[in-house]
């Protein structure tokens, strides 16, 4: 099995809290051996997510590099108390197989604490739908981390929530690929 987990960014801003934590969360991976591959929003023509045009060569690459993955890991901030619709239109693109079986990570940035249980449910949902093994969903709040001309700094609190996120899904993906 591949040694290379796949990241998707769903923010619709080029440098977020959001894949702020999962580039962290990345660069553990790769300390550890894993080769990772990133997605963003940013990465497609939007007709061919939104008529999901599974033949336009950007997607299928995408759908490629996740059925072949470890693992993925996905990011959002929190809108509406759930993850983004750019993440949304991009996981509508995986077949439901793809995952089947592999640990899969939810990260998601939000401003209000009360959306952290609906946005951790709806990774939960996601995940399960797709058979894949859900490591425990990645809540940070906006307040934990300051980000200033792409440099970011993590509270305490959240650096060790970060970490522990990392280590589970490292754990995961070594299990399968031992």
């Amino acid at each position: 099995m591949s040694r290379e987990i796949v990241f998707v960014g769903g923010s619709a801003s080029r440098t977020s809290r959001s894949s702020h934590v999962s580039q962290i969360v990345a660069e553990r991976a790769r300390h550890s051996g894993f080769t990772t591959r990133t997605f963003s929003i940013h990465d497609f023509e939007a007709a061919d997510v939104l008529f999901a045009r599974v033949d336009a060569p950007r997607v299928k690459s995408f759908v490629e590099a996740v059925r072949g993955a470890a693992a993925l890991v996905v990011s959002t901030p929190v809108y509406k108390a759930t993850y983004a619709g750019g993440l949304k239109a991009l996981v509508d693109l995986i077949p439901p197989d793809a995952l089947q079986g592999r640990p899969a990570l939810g990260i998601a940035t939000t401003k209000i604490e009360a959306h952290a249980p609906e946005v951790e449910r709806a990774f939960r949902a996601l995940f399960a739908f797709f058979r894949a093994r859900a490591v425990e969903p990645l809540v940070v709040l906006d307040d934990e981390l300051t980000l200033e001309s792409g440099i970011g700094s993590l509270s305490a609190v959240a650096r060790t929530r970060v970490d522990a996120a990392a280590r589970a899904l490292l754990e995961a993906v070594s299990l399968l690929v031992a």
